[in-house]
């Protein structure tokens, strides 16, 4: 497992800060690559939320995006506007997905080839490629709120790990039901968002 820096964002790994890529970019290969994706019943990605929890992860080692906690876990402000220009350009096409909340829907967001012919002969660095590649796997069948929680859960688990150089369940769980009352997560909830996000990398063991 590589050594990861704790600072405001995430577990960065200083080698591998993805300077040379554009940041929509990075966005647009992500929806390209859900879009692809074979893995899933419904290919791209499923709504911002997902959108922005998916790059949350990626960000983790490349440090690209800035991210600050908002009313959905953490967001960035620039992925919200890259996905806005990119939908408004056609670059992604959008669809609306019918939830089990009446009235609510997901956009799914897909890859439009014909609209994104230059993109298709960007090449870009393995090292962001693979990276992406592995983010495509961590979300597949994950809902938007699977993701809210586990971005959720590494948030404030990193937070606490800067401040006190571990990171606790209880912490976690407080700040959470303090700050998304209406989520109604469980402790149940943030312990096995924890063990996901150990296994996978995202977070080292106490």
């Amino acid at each position: 497992m590589p050594k990861y820096m704790i600072n405001g964002t995430g577990f960065v790994d200083e080698n591998l800060k993805t300077n040379s890529v554009l940041k929509e970019d990075v966005v647009l290969l992500l929806i390209k690559k859900a879009t692809e994706f074979q893995g899933t019943q419904t290919a791209g990605i499923l709504g911002k939320k997902a959108l922005q929890k998916s790059l949350y992860f990626f960000n983790l080692k490349h440090g690209i995006f800035n991210f600050r906690w908002g009313d959905y876990g953490p967001i960035s402000g620039e992925i919200q506007q890259i996905a806005k220009d990119l939908i408004s350009s056609g670059n992604v096409t959008v669809t609306d997905i019918d939830t089990m909340k009446q009235g609510a829907v997901i956009q799914n967001m897909k890859f439009s080839e014909k609209d994104n012919k230059d993109f298709l002969e960007t090449e870009f660095p393995l090292n962001v490629d693979q990276d992406l590649d592995k983010i495509i796997h961590f979300i597949a069948g994950r809902t938007p709120r699977d993701l809210e929680l586990l971005a959720s859960v590494h948030f404030w688990a990193q937070r606490q790990y800067s401040m006190f150089e571990e990171y606790t369940t209880e912490y976690v769980l407080e700040k959470l039901t303090e700050l998304k009352p209406d989520a109604g997560f469980t402790r149940s909830d943030v312990e096995n968002a924890m063990d996901t996000l150990k296994s996978h990398g995202y977070l080292i063991a106490n």
